[in-house]
C-alpha cells in the first residue's frame, strides 16, 4: 500500500502552529537541509543532528560539517528565505567509520540503494532516535527524503519502527513540491557545496 508521507507530515505540520514542537532532524548534509528547512523551521523548533558515520573520508565529513555550520549561520542570521520560530542549533556527533563498516559487513557489493543503504539509514536513523530520546525531543526527522537517490518509504518506515511513545517520528517526503530542485537553487543563492556522492567509499566507487 502506498503511503502519503507528505499528506502526513502536512497534517502535523498544521497540529504544531503555534507549539514549536522540539524537533531533531538528522541531517546528511547541508544541500539536503535547505529546502527542508523551508518547510520546517517556521513550525518547530529545530536541531539539527549531524551523525554521519557513512562519510569514510575524514576530510570529506569535516568539509561536510563546515557546510552545515555555513547553513546554521546563514539561517540565524536572518538572510534565509524563512525566519525560524527558534535558533537554528546544531548538534554534532563525533565520527566513527569502524560502527559503518560494521553494519556494511557482507554487503560491500551492493548496488547503491540495496540492503547496505537499509543498514546504513537504520543507523544514523537509531543514533538521532537514541539522541532525542536522551534530550527531551519530541519529534525526530531526517532530511534524507529530499533526495531523489534515496527510498523515502524505506526510511519512513525505519523511522517509525524506532519511534515510542514519548519520541515521535516526522514522516516526510521533502522531494515532493520540486524539494530537490528547490535545495539545487538555495545551494547556488548561498554558495553551499554539493557533494556528488552520498558519503561511503563505495558510493564513491
Amino acid at each position: 500500500m502506498n503511503v502519503n508521507y507528505d499528506k502526513q507530515f502536512q497534517e502535523i505540520k498544521a497540529q504544531a502552529a503555534g507549539k514549536n514542537p522540539k524537533l531533531l532532524l538528522h541531517v546528511c548534509c547541508a544541500p539536503c537541509a535547505t529546502a527542508c528547512l523551508l518547510r520546517l523551521a517556521d513550525a518547530f523548533d529545530v536541531t539539527l543532528y549531524y551523525s554521519n558515520d557513512n562519510i569514510t573520508d575524514p576530510a570529506e565529513w569535516t568539509k561536510r560539517l563546515g557546510e552545515v555550520q555555513k547553513l546554521v549561520d546563514i539561517v540565524n542570521g536572518g538572510t534565509y528565505e524563512v525566519t525560524p520560530v527558534a535558533p537554528l542549533k546544531l548538534v554534532v556527533k563525533q565520527q566513527d567509520v569502524s560502527r559503518f563498516f560494521d553494519a556494511a559487513k557482507g554487503l560491500e557489493q551492493e548496488k547503491e540503494g540495496g540492503a547496505r543503504c537499509a543498514q546504513c539509514f537504520r543507523l544514523r536513523l537509531a543514533d538521532a532516535k537514541t539522541y532525542a530520546e536522551m534530550h527531551g525531543f519530541q519529534l525526530f526527522g531526517t532530511t534524507l527524503t529530499i533526495s531523489p537517490y534515496k527510498n523515502s518509504a524505506l526510511l519512513n518506515e525505519i523511522g517509525l519502527s524506532l519511534q515510542t511513545d514519548d519520541l515521535k517520528w516526522l514522516p516526510s517526503d521533502f522531494k515532493k513540491h520540486n524539494g530537490y530542485n528547490e535545495s539545487i537553487r538555495l545551494c547556488e543563492k548561498y554558495g553551499i557545496y554539493r557533494q556528488h556522492y552520498c558519503g561511503c567509499t563505495y558510493s564513491q566507487k
